[in-house]
């Protein structure tokens, strides 16, 4: 509780304090008296009587942490938080204990003070901020750093323990590390609508226990993304795994777009409405539905950090929907079109007090072997591996999977330092498959589903690499690069012939990406803003047959077909007036019937003496 005068405070320290704080008073302070009562009365009536000149002379980082006290509703000066934002503590020799307290004060020590005897916490004292706040400026708020461009690459850093001599060296990598940037924005709506076609065909199988995908359905769903899966095709894929393929699967469940129908998922109703539906609005539902789910703790994917499913790790493990809200709060203050780094993201939350607990007792978690791979120097009330590793899962699994991000990755091993490497003990090339994640940067998409704009207006590249756009729908690159948004553009409307140059327009891929919000419109607008010549007229004439027929066919419901053990019976039943008024002949021996008549055709036929083999 914070103190409410400054000798309430004063009284909780030690003689050998209080005397190096009255030794750091500015100015002649006379004779020190010998007794603490005295002293502590020297010192508050000084303190009080120069106010403003003791903060004069504080330097300017001392005055940045009394800000931050005297304008908390509290008083009080989180040291994480302040250390988090303003990039170091509050000063190399300020200290504060209540126990074997030095003896030695800063100028930081006349105005932060422990509170009572319960509180380890540190104040400003009531009546000390009360006289303060008229002088203090109060500080800037926290806020999400960014850059304007994505560096072309990162130096990643290595720690190698060497076992004659019993150190550990921390070294730089001689060679920078590229980075690979991809647009989800275009790619999360293209993969919605793949990944409810393949679930309505019957393609996606799930644990029943679990709900988790099964390796040849993750296998199907990266076969379907647009560009794959983050590290498809890549030296780490095996050792990485799937991303998106694995993700996906779960946020439809979460978002109630389909369900288990034994070994493997259906659409429900929603599920089918979201197949002609905008994408933005069903993943803008989706991402307000996995907040509040349940259906996994994204936690369980980092799988080398032990003893989180059992025992007491299991029950010390905070709800994930307390985490995920968090970090949906610091999402929503990303700047827009900013090129944000991972670990000043984590930093920012910290200092907007948005941090979070993974678990309430970290030392019952470890790396390796429960006696030796403990994670006890993991603080439940700071920011350590398990915050960084749960942000890095939430973001580059689901987040960038629904399109809300773009990012930029590279490969995990050595891209992040792993508990215990100084020791040698954890030899792991990397802790989790996240680890290469190193920037992300908000999309239009991301903005509309954190509720940040009213309307959803998708992005176009800004670039302009030169193209040539030929009457045989061939699109060649006359200079320069794409850069990974005009390849990401490109990708939803063509085909690439020949890696980087030549391209051709695709109708089943243009078809396909109006279904999931594309207008033909901006196709255009993309190949005139890039090519010096006019549209060729086969080109104008291409986009126009397929605006013309994009809107061509609708799904006008879903429906069972029933197989009758002959022509005959079928032709029986179709001769009620209640069956044929919605089933229909379906080859020799089949009746096709509408999935919202199931029941009553089922029941017209038991009335007809007919039954249904359900085996």
């Amino acid at each position: 509780m914070q103190p409410r005068t400054l000798l309430e405070a004063l009284e909780f320290s030690y003689a050998g304090k209080l005397r190096a704080i009255y030794d750091e008073l500015g100015g002649n302070n006379g004779p020190r008296p010998a007794r603490k009562d005295q002293l502590v009365s020297a010192i508050n009536r000084i303190l009080l009587n120069r106010v403003e000149a003791e903060w004069n002379r504080l330097t300017k980082h001392e005055k940045l942490a009394v800000q931050e006290a005297v304008h908390d509703p509290l008083g009080l000066l989180d040291v994480d938080r302040f250390t988090a934002k303003h990039g170091k503590p509050p000063g190399k020799r300020f200290s504060v204990s209540r126990y074997n307290d030095s003896n030695t004060a800063t100028k930081l020590n006349l105005f932060l003070h422990l509170g009572d005897r319960h509180d380890p916490r540190i104040h400003v004292p009531r009546d000390l901020q009360i006289a303060l706040r008229d002088i203090v400026p109060a500080p800037e708020q926290a806020a999400v750093p960014f850059l304007t461009e994505l560096p072309p690459t990162v130096d990643l850093v290595s720690h190698h323990y060497v076992h004659k001599s019993g150190r550990h060296v921390r070294e730089a990598r001689s060679t920078p590390v590229p980075i690979e940037w991809r647009n989800m924005e275009t790619t999360a709506k293209a993969g919605l609508h793949s990944v409810l076609s393949l679930i309505d065909e019957g393609k996606v199988s799930v644990s029943a226990s679990t709900k988790r995908p099964s390796a040849a359905s993750m296998k199907r769903v990266s076969g379907a993304l647009d560009g794959g899966d983050f590290y498809a095709s890549t030296e780490c894929e095996a050792d990485v795994g799937p991303i998106q393929a694995f993700a996906w699967p779960l946020l439809v469940q979460a978002g109630k777009l389909a369900r288990q129908d034994g070994p493997r998922l259906a659409l429900t109703t929603a599920g089918r409405k979201a197949m002609t539906a905008p994408p933005h609005e069903t993943i803008q539902l989706i991402w307000s539905r996995w907040i509040d789910s349940k259906i996994i703790d994204e936690f369980s994917r980092v799988e080398a950090i032990k003893g989180q499913t059992r025992g007491k790790g299991k029950r010390a493990m905070r709800a994930v929907e307390l985490r995920r809200d968090a970090i949906d709060q610091a999402l929503a203050q990303c700047p827009p079109g900013g090129v944000v780094p991972v670990d000043g993201f984590a930093k920012f939350m910290v200092a907007a007090d948005l941090g979070f607990e993974v678990s309430r007792s970290p030392w019952t978690l470890y790396v390796g072997d429960p006696h030796y791979g403990g994670l006890y120097s993991e603080s439940a009330a700071g920011w350590g591996v398990l915050q960084d590793r749960y942000l890095l899962c939430f973001l580059f699994e689901y987040a960038a999977t629904l399109g809300l991000i773009d990012v930029a990755f590279v490969p995990p091993a050595g891209a992040r330092r792993k508990p215990w490497e100084p020791t040698g003990y954890f030899d792991g090339a990397f802790l989790t498959r996240y680890d290469g994640l190193k920037f992300f940067r908000l999309t239009a998409l991301g903005a509309y589903c954190l509720g940040l704009t009213d309307a959803y207006e998708p992005e176009t590249p800004e670039t302009s690499t030169p193209l040539s756009v030929f009457p045989d729908l061939r699109i060649v690159v006359r200079g320069g690069r794409l850069d990974q948004e005009e390849r990401a553009f490109l990708r939803s409307c063509a085909d690439e012939e020949e890696p980087d140059s030549v391209w051709r327009l695709s109708t089943e891929r243009i078809l396909k990406a109006v279904e999931t919000g594309l207008d033909t419109g901006t196709v255009r607008e993309f190949l005139s803003a890039r090519d010096e010549q006019p549209l060729p007229e086969l080109v104008d004439g291409f986009l126009s047959r397929i605006e013309s027929r994009a809107r061509s066919i609708r799904r006008a419901g879903t429906g069972i077909l029933f197989e009758c053990d002959s022509a005959q019976t079928a032709e029986t039943l179709l001769s009620d007036k209640r069956i044929a008024r919605f089933g229909s002949r379906a080859g020799e021996k089949g009746i096709f019937v509408p999935t919202s008549s199931e029941q009553s055709f089922r029941s017209s036929a038991r009335k007809m003496g007919f039954g249904f083999d359900n085996r």
